[in-house]
Order: structure tokens, then C-alpha cells, then sequence
């Protein structure tokens, strides 16, 4: 455009030139005195048409400044909001692109606050599984030791020689130990199981599943004295790891079984129940025996824990209990009153490890044993 507005410029200056020359240049002269006022007239009359010409000339130039100097303005407008145009697309395209980069970032941080809490959760299941197992080595090595050490005892005992009531005494002692450090081992083998193996899913039958759990050595010992009333829901078919239900069932009887009422003013119940509830299912073991302390609820499931006096066991029991449900996906809530009853309600959801089906039934069915 600057090249333009010159060329119009020097082509304006070029006709002006032109016209100054032309009106400048001389005529013929003619030396005859009649022509002589004739010649001035002519002259005069071509001072006016030069001036007439660069009247028009400066007229046409100005007009043709104006019209390129419009033109100028509004093509440099033109291209000034062409260029506004193309910086705001390029703001724009900046604006989204740095939307896009905080919302990376934030991604980016939320990411990272995942995986911060999710070390952080892990690192405290490492630091709870490494405390829990420092003092399973620990404990279990004194509980080991134990019954040896009062075999061995007896042993030295029955050296000193016996007649045949105190040889019926030493035996049955004998018994108890060997029966105290099978039950130990049992627990130690069903911690591993639950730990370590891989589950195995079946169809759960809880009339087989019962029936081995009072056949056991402790509910068989006990079979008389204590009522077994079983209300399982018909119609509900659960697909998990039978062999957890197994462990869960037989050291919640256990349990009941050693801390039932002793003192004669009633008989020991238990009564275990399986129901729907709501997509899960629901198994309860009730009983009426001595009952847990409101203060000990809280850490019953504790490795090792033992809460009562009554208690002769190793604090194994609810721990497996704990450990199976949870591979389970399930949980487990427990409500007591001393001297009166406990209960124990485990609830199991559907998962890769547990599959209910449930159908329209009758009424339960209640088995007593």
C-alpha cells in the first residue's frame, strides 16, 4: 500500500510539472505591431486555462490523497482487526489450553493424593500385619510351650511311681493337654488357610457344614448338655468358600459352648440362624451364657485376647472368626448382656466370593438337635 500511495504521489507531481511547462513554454513570435494585441490577449487567456487546468489538477490530486489516504485507514483497519481477530482466536486457544493444563494438574494432584492415602493405608496394614505378626510368633511359641512343659511334668511325675487312681488322674491331665495344644494347632491351621490359600468356591450346605461342627471334639463333648435349635431360611442358596463358613460357624459354637451357664439355673442354648437380608445374607449365633463385659466388645476379635476367667482358650477363636469373614467381604457385629446372652450377626454380601440366590419360600425350617 505505501508503494501505491508514492506511485499516485509522483505521477500527481509529474502532471502538475507538466502543466507549469506547458503553460510557461513560448510562443511563435511575430514581429508585425498588428498582431501585438492579439498576442497579449492570447497569452492572458492561456495564463487563465493553465490556472483553470491546475485549479482541476490540484482538485483531482487532492481528491485522489483522500481517496487513498480512506483507503489507507481502512485497510490498515481492516487488517488491524484481522490480526485482533487472530489474537483473540489465539487467546482463546491459550485460555482452553491452560483450562486444560489446571485440569491435568488437578488430576494430576488428585492422583497423587490417592496414591499418597493409599501408601499410607497400606503402610498401616504392613505396620497392623507385622505387629500382629511379632506377637503371633511371640505368643504362640509361649502357648506351644506350654502344654509340652506340663507333659513333661506329668512325666516326671508318673516316674515317681502311682498307684491306679493317680495314674487315671495323670492320663486324664495327659488328655486335656494333648486336646488344649490339638485345638491350638487347629486355630494355627486355619489362620494359615485364611492368610495364605486361595479361596475355593462351592455351594454352601449348612445342615453338612453343622453337622461336622457338632460332630467336633468340643461340641461332641458338650452334645448333651447343650440345645442346638437351627433356623436356616429355605430357599437360599449361597455359593462362597464352604470351608471359611466352616471356621466361622465352629469357633462362634465354640465359644458358646465354653462360656454357657454353668450354674445349673438353665439350660445352654444356642441357636444359629441363616436369612436374607435385603441382596446379602445373614447368619446369627445366639446363646444364653455368661455374656461379654460392654468394655471388652471392642477387642474381642483381638489376636490373643482373652476377656474372662472363664476362658481357657489361646484368644484364637474370634480372631479367625474375624479374619474369615473379612476375606469374605463380609462383617460382624456382637450384642451382650452379662449373665444373660451374646450374639453374634454376620452379614455377607454378594462379591467374587459370595453368590446368593435367593427364592420365594414357606416358613423356616427349624432343626433342633
Amino acid at each position: 500500500m505505501r508503494k501505491l500511495y508514492c506511485l499516485i504521489s509522483l505521477l500527481a507531481l509529474i502532471a502538475i510539472l507538466c502543466t507549469g511547462a506547458y503553460c510557461q513554454s513560448p510562443r511563435t513570435a511575430n514581429h508585425q505591431p498588428a498582431l501585438a494585441a492579439s498576442n497579449d490577449a492570447q497569452r492572458t487567456a492561456d495564463a487563465r486555462e493553465g490556472q483553470r487546468i491546475l485549479m482541476w489538477a490540484g482538485w483531482i490530486i487532492g481528491a485522489f490523497f483522500v481517496a487513498c489516504t480512506l483507503y489507507l485507514a481502512v485497510e490498515r483497519r481492516r487488517v488491524v482487526a484481522s490480526k485482533d481477530a487472530e489474537l483473540a482466536g489465539k487467546s482463546q486457544e491459550l485460555l482452553i489450553i491452560q483450562e486444560q493444563v489446571n485440569q491435568t494438574n488437578e488430576e494430576l494432584m488428585a492422583i497423587n493424593a490417592n496414591l499418597e492415602s493409599i501408601v499410607e493405608e497400606r503402610t498401616l496394614k504392613l505396620s497392623k500385619v507385622n505387629c500382629e505378626l511379632d506377637m503371633f510368633l511371640y505368643r504362640s511359641s509361649h502357648d506351644l510351650r506350654r502344654p509340652v512343659t506340663t507333659l513333661m511334668g506329668l512325666v516326671e511325675v508318673s516316674k515317681l511311681g502311682f498307684d491306679e487312681n493317680t495314674a487315671k488322674y495323670l492320663f486324664s491331665k495327659i488328655n486335656d493337654t494333648a486336646v488344649h495344644m490339638d485345638t491350638m494347632l487347629e486355630k494355627f491351621f486355619m489362620i494359615n488357610t485364611i492368610n495364605h490359600e486361595s479361596t475355593e468356591i462351592g455351594e454352601v450346605n449348612f445342615e453338612e457344614i453343622l453337622d461336622s461342627v457338632q460332630h467336633s471334639s468340643l461340641v461332641h463333648n458338650y452334645a448333651e448338655q447343650v440345645q442346638f435349635d437351627v433356623v436356616v431360611e429355605p430357599g437360599i442358596r449361597i455359593v462362597a468358600d464352604p470351608q471359611l463358613i466352616t471356621f466361622i460357624l465352629k469357633n462362634l459354637i465354640d465359644n458358646a459352648i465354653v462360656f454357657r451357664c454353668k450354674d445349673g439355673k438353665r439350660q445352654p442354648v444356642i441357636r444359629i440362624e441363616v436369612r436374607p437380608v435385603g441382596n446379602a445374607v445373614g447368619i446369627s449365633v445366639h446363646d444364653n451364657g455368661i455374656g461379654i463385659a460392654e468394655a471388652n466388645l471392642s477387642e474381642i476379635f483381638t489376636l490373643f485376647y482373652r476377656g474372662s476367667e472363664a476362658s481357657k482358650g489361646n484368644g484364637l477363636g474370634l480372631y479367625v472368626v474375624r479374619k474369615a469373614i473379612e476375606k469374605l467381604n463380609g462383617n460382624i457385629t456382637v450384642s451382650s448382656r452379662l449373665n444373660e446372652f451374646t450374639c453374634f450377626h454376620i452379614t455377607l454380601p454378594p462379591s467374587a466370593n459370595v453368590q446368593i440366590q435367593t427364592e420365594a419360600a414357606a416358613r423356616p425350617v427349624l432343626i433342633t438337635a
